[in-house]
């Protein structure tokens, strides 16, 4: 079974791996069903690299992207990684 803090550490090591970010930080943390398995939602943010964007949509774009991780409780497999849109500002 694994616990909150090791999820946590999954996620965190499978984003350096899949997504290569700069810096990443822990914004929420959920249980919850996906697929009849339970898991453990995880949602990370981390800069977004606004250079190959133009000018104009650079003023406009968020400079933090967000990321769920759902890791299975039972054995720590990552199961997906989804979008986490935030309400606009």
């Amino acid at each position: 079974m694994v616990d909150a803090k090791q999820a946590i550490l999954i996620a965190k090591s499978k984003a350096a791996e899949i997504l290569t970010p700069k810096s990443l930080s822990l914004e929420e943390l959920e249980r919850e069903v996906y697929n009849d398995r339970d898991v453990w939602s995880i949602t990370l943010s981390y800069p977004r690299d606004l250079g190959y964007l133009p000018q104009l949509v650079q003023l406009s774009a968020d400079p933090v992207l967000y990321k769920r991780f759902l890791i299975d409780v039972e054995t720590g497999d990552l199961l997906a990684i989804k979008i986490r849109e935030v309400a606009s500002r």
